[in-house]
């Protein structure tokens, strides 16, 4: 969580106030540490029950707001209102059932998680497997205990994982506030040694800017990302729920398909990273290829342009826009990672190029000048919630796709709607559905005067 706050705040913001942040990560852990040592006294009642009260609303906007635009078409939406109501009622202190129901699903959340930790750790074998084993672990530990009831009592399962959110998250922003000091003017968070320790992707860190160059390319061009779903990109797919959502699908013939990812900034940068040979494998040969080593290393190639990509190929079936980032941070950034061409399925694909070059071009992107109030902005904002969640996953595994494209429309929720109140979400999605409604009846009534 920390990191991805330092990254949407950016270097700028933080650098002046890294005393600040250390002093902050350090209380937050001594509140940790003291929230573990007296957990029976319900100091965190009124304001676990106010977080939950603000995620009953946002879940009714969601739903309402998908509701006026058509479930049909809108059910991820809708999906994801559900999910804050469910969020909301584990977080609220209900008495009567002894928060037994929170404990069962924070109990199954942590063992699903640190079984998922384990089994990516073997399958996809990164240079920090074991440390992903161990992190697995933990969290199957803290599962067992939650679920068994001992140490912690069912009813004191939400502070105690709050608790330890606090220490967590504390001992992170120590860990990139400190170094911040050293920080030359104009780099990147990214350099830091904690993004270093965890971005096992080929990582590139975005060289340092000249301060002020990259501010005029800010909102006055668009940046699109383009995602190929695995689905959409092959003929006839053999449906599998989730999987070929996210990892691969497989035609009628067994032939496997990861889509594509690629980001454009017209009228001269391309990022689309693909291998030098078919990107299809058989089932047999893509097991073994899972694996993120250096003997999986292949020759690759960058794609000129998107016009090219589809002459040769498709056109991509999804598309996400953004229209504030720093297209100087991004050229930087592209001019050194287009360097190595090395294609490695699982730990330099396309996706995992097209997400660090996101974030070189959105780094500092939710800072208006007034860090505090961004911050909140931030934290405040469910969509990076989610957004945490999604990059977690693929940071635990790797990027596909499909995660690209969640990932980008969060993104984009978060850094560019940040303001919008539910209010207006609710009046713009009614608006939208009466546009609709209308269009529909002038379709009507055109049919009907032509019979």
């Amino acid at each position: 969580m920390i990191r991805l706050v330092f990254l949407l705040l950016g270097a700028r913001a933080l650098k002046p106030i890294w005393r600040l942040l250390t002093v902050a990560g350090i209380v937050w852990i001594l509140l940790g540490v003291a929230i573990l040592f007296d957990l029976s006294d319900g100091a965190l009642s009124v304001v676990l029950d106010t977080l939950a009260i603000f995620l009953v609303v946002e879940g009714l906007v969601e739903i309402a707001a998908a509701a006026s635009l058509g479930l049909r078409q809108h059910w991820i939406d809708a999906l994801r209102g559900a999910s804050f109501l469910v969020a909301a009622f584990l977080v609220f202190n209900v008495p009567w059932d002894d928060n037994i129901g929170a404990a069962m699903v924070f109990g199954a959340a942590f063992l699903i998680d640190g079984l998922f930790r384990i089994s990516t750790a073997f399958v996809v074998h990164s240079p920090r497997w074991r440390v992903g084993i161990a992190a697995g672990v933990i969290e199957v530990g803290l599962a067992m205990a939650i679920l068994m009831s001992w140490p912690v009592p069912h009813h004191l399962t939400v502070p105690f994982c709050f608790a330890l959110l606090l220490l967590t998250s504390g001992y992170g922003l120590v860990r990139l506030a400190l170094p911040l000091r050293q920080l030359p003017d104009g780099g990147s968070v990214t350099s830091l040694p904690l993004y270093a320790a965890r971005n096992w992707q080929g990582g590139v860190a975005r060289p340092v800017i000249p301060a002020g160059d990259g501010a005029a390319d800010r909102n006055d061009q668009a940046l699109n990302v383009h995602v190929w779903t695995a689905v959409g990109s092959i003929k006839d797919p053999e449906r599998r729920l989730l999987i070929d959502r996210y990892i691969a699908a497989v035609d009628k013939k067994g032939v496997i398909s990861t889509g594509h990812a690629a980001l454009e900034l017209e009228p001269d940068l391309y990022v689309s990273h693909y291998p030098a040979s078919d990107i299809d494998h058989s089932p047999d040969d893509f097991r073994a290829m899972l694996s993120a080593g250096h003997e999986n290393d292949v020759p690759g190639k960058f794609n000129i342009s998107l016009a090219q990509e589809a002459a040769d190929w498709c056109f991509p079936d999804q598309k996400v826009t953004f229209r504030k980032f720093d297209a100087a941070a991004l050229r930087a950034f592209w001019a050194v990672y287009s360097r190595d061409d090395t294609y490695n399925l699982t730990a330099r694909n396309c996706s995992t190029s097209v997400i660090q070059a996101l974030d070189a071009a959105v780094e500092g992107a939710s800072y208006t000048g007034h860090v505090w109030r961004d911050l909140w902005k931030i934290i405040s904002n469910p969509q990076f919630w989610l957004l945490r969640i999604v990059r977690g996953r693929a940071e635990a595994m790797t990027w596909t796709p499909g995660l690209v494209l969640d990932y980008a429309r969060l993104l984009r929720s978060t850094v560019e709607h940040s303001d919008r109140r539910w209010r207006s979400r609710l009046s713009d999605a009614i608006h939208a559905s009466r546009g609709m409604a209308a269009r529909a009846a002038e379709g009507d009534e055109s049919r009907a005067a032509a019979k």
